[in-house]
């Protein structure tokens, strides 16, 4: 703080080492001006070893293959309709059984989550569970990423080979997501894999036998695309052994009260927030929705609404969610994406908008945002927020 006072520029990325434990920080320090004059400065410390952890974490997540330990149970699908009690009473009662999966429904519909539940409510609950995209990686990457593969199999394998994702689920459970974006020769080694529980690695002569259960996903038709001669009869008669049906959120409007407090709770926990209800008049308004996007649309929707709230508002009401549902009869689909990313782009957006309001006050405009001073210059660093101008 006192060489930015000296300086008047911020200072970022500073390794200092502080406390008795002698624990190492970075310190990110920054200036602060109203109407022009130097008033002080804010700091940020941020743990090295955490900073050290997300930088692992990262690393793991831009494999865009998943290695995750199931978090979802059955506690946490909603819906008492007679569609839903269907699907989650078959998706129960298999998960009693070793049989394979298919779960069928439009994106959206929370498949993902019915795959996490039968594996905790199966005897593999205590083993891996393993979630792999099929249309998040080309054809040769994928399959790479599912057998393994031996040293030297092609240019770049890695010394020692790797272990596939099959075989790092072994005793477990697989789930295939839209395992209809997987291409004709992945679908044919998968089969085979499926018939008689080995695999082989790429550029490997050996086969290795696992025991892992499989749960696929599809939001399209496989029949068509057998007729079509797109997918192979064979593994659509192997995977499909248990069918499962999700229905779309349009086609059990009763069930969307359940759903959505279900989805105030989880953000209330994301978000550090205490919102207790939703006021009818919006339940009203839900009701009458399309839904396209289905329930990741509605969460979504309940997402932003909490986000424009005041820290002291504890209920949803039908200003919260003004402009979203505008004209009930449209259709208006909603951008796809993981809502950590969609949440911070409707958070800059909001925080710009009240900085215009404000002619770029950050004191005033930390007020209305019921936010602290300390916390705008986080956010604005974070977002990228600036306006070329001291304060005012």
């Amino acid at each position: 703080h006192l060489e930015v006072a000296r300086t008047r520029k911020p200072i970022y990325n500073a390794r200092l080492k502080v406390g008795p434990n002698r624990k190492e920080v970075v310190v990110n320090v920054t200036p602060l001006f109203v109407k022009g004059q130097f008033q002080g400065s804010v700091g940020v410390i941020h743990d090295i070893s955490e900073i050290e952890r997300l930088a692992r974490e990262l690393e793991d997540t831009r494999r865009l293959l998943r290695y995750v330990k199931a978090k979802y149970t059955f506690d946490d699908i909603a819906g008492s309709s007679k569609l839903m009690q269907v699907a989650i009473d078959q998706a129960r009662k298999v998960s009693t059984t070793r049989a394979t999966v298919l779960l069928n429904g439009q994106s959206g519909t929370g498949k993902e989550l019915f795959a996490h539940a039968i594996h905790n409510s199966s005897d593999r609950k205590d083993a891996s569970f393993i979630s792999v995209n099929c249309a998040a990686l080309p054809e040769s990457l994928l399959e790479s990423e599912l057998f393994g593969y031996v040293e030297g199999a092609f240019t770049g394998a890695r010394r020692g080979g790797k272990k596939g994702l099959l075989q790092e689920a072994d005793k477990g459970t697989v789930f295939l997501d839209e395992v209809a974006k997987m291409s004709l020769s992945v679908q044919s080694k998968f089969l085979k894999f499926l018939q008689d529980k080995e695999i082989k690695p790429v550029g490997g002569n050996e086969t290795v036998k696992l025991d892992v259960r499989v749960i696929a996903a599809t939001n399209v038709s496989l029949e068509k695309l057998v007729a079509e001669g797109n997918f192979l009869p064979d593994l659509y008669y192997r995977l499909n052994v248990v069918p499962i049906v999700i229905p779309a959120l349009k086609e059990h409007p009763e069930d969307i009260p359940e759903v959505a407090r279900l989805i105030v709770m989880r953000l209330n926990q994301e978000y550090g927030r205490v919102v207790t209800a939703i006021d009818p008049a919006v339940i009203s308004i839900f009701k009458k929705h399309d839904w396209p996007g289905n329930v990741r649309e509605l969460e979504n929707v309940i997402g932003r609404a909490m986000i424009s709230m005041e820290l002291d508002e504890k209920v949803i009401k039908v200003t919260h969610i003004k402009g979203v549902f505008e004209n009930h009869e449209k259709r208006s689909q909603l951008p796809e994406g993981k809502l950590s990313v969609l949440m911070d782009g409707y958070e800059r957006e909001v925080i710009k908008a009240v900085l215009d309001k404000c002619s770029w006050n950050k004191t005033k405009a930390s007020n209305e945002l019921g936010i602290s001073i300390r916390s705008l210059y986080y956010k604005l660093e974070k977002h990228g927020l600036t306006d070329n101008q001291t304060d005012r």
